[in-house]
């Protein structure tokens, strides 16, 4: 689903994407509508660096993804499925197996990237 970011989402991706909070300092506008989208597809150059990037997330910012991602406001059609199931993995090992499958169900049950 397309949603503008709030401040709260854009706290989670400049951890996950610290340079880009230095260019939107420096003017840039970020127009995204999702979070895991433009980190897996725009900013990390391989799966191995999406996967660095998750885990820099504290707890509470994962568990912020995977609600997002459940109510339906974070749009992970536009994830291809290793970059999908990588988030699915770390929010498992943080929030438990139980919200691991769920992510995993909502994604298959598919939904826009945006």
């Amino acid at each position: 689903m397309a949603r503008d970011l709030n401040e709260r989402d854009l706290q989670v991706l400049f951890k996950l994407v610290p340079e880009l909070e230095a260019l939107q300092k420096k003017g840039m506008v970020i127009e995204y509508m999702n979070i895991l989208p433009p980190v897996a597809n725009h900013y990390s150059r391989s799966l191995q660096e999406f996967e660095q990037r998750l885990k820099s997330l504290p707890d509470q910012d994962i568990r912020y993804l995977a609600d997002m991602i459940l109510q339906g406001e974070e749009g992970i059609g536009g994830l291809r499925p290793e970059f999908a199931e990588a988030f699915f993995v770390r929010a498992g090992q943080r929030l438990g197996e139980e919200m691991a499958d769920s992510l995993r169900e909502s994604y298959e049950e598919g939904g826009a990237c945006g």
